[in-house]
């Protein structure tokens, strides 16, 4: 076991994990974020999709001993009412269906746009 502190949503955490356990257990597990979902476990579905430093990132294959001092935002990080303008524009539009993959799909169209304003 190794000690971490990361950043997330803005607030430095600090958590004990093995160096290969995937952010995303980390999130889920040590810091109790809980948007963040868990589906293929191999990168395909985007489902555990955050930010780290900006880019979209499947969390389910990062290792938590990658992070170092990069800053991770996940959906609950995106905005702390539901107002960022990608979670306004699909309640608009109407897009949610199950709602499993939504926070997977939000956080990959927010990191697209903050790129290609």
């Amino acid at each position: 076991m190794a000690n971490f502190t990361l950043k997330v949503n803005g607030t430095i955490q600090q958590v004990e994990a093995e160096d290969d356990t995937p952010l995303l257990w980390v999130l889920r597990d040590h810091l109790n974020l809980v948007g963040t979902k868990f589906s293929c476990g191999i990168a395909q579905c985007g489902a555990c999709t955050v930010h780290i430093n900006g880019n979209a990132t499947f969390s389910c294959v990062t290792p938590v001993s990658s992070i170092g001092n990069s800053e991770v935002t996940t959906i609950e990080g995106l905005s702390t009412t539901g107002d960022h303008p990608v979670q306004k524009a699909w309640e608009e539009v109407d897009v949610a269906q199950c709602g499993y993959c939504q926070a997977g799909q939000i956080m990959t169209a927010a990191a697209f746009l903050e790129q290609n304003p």
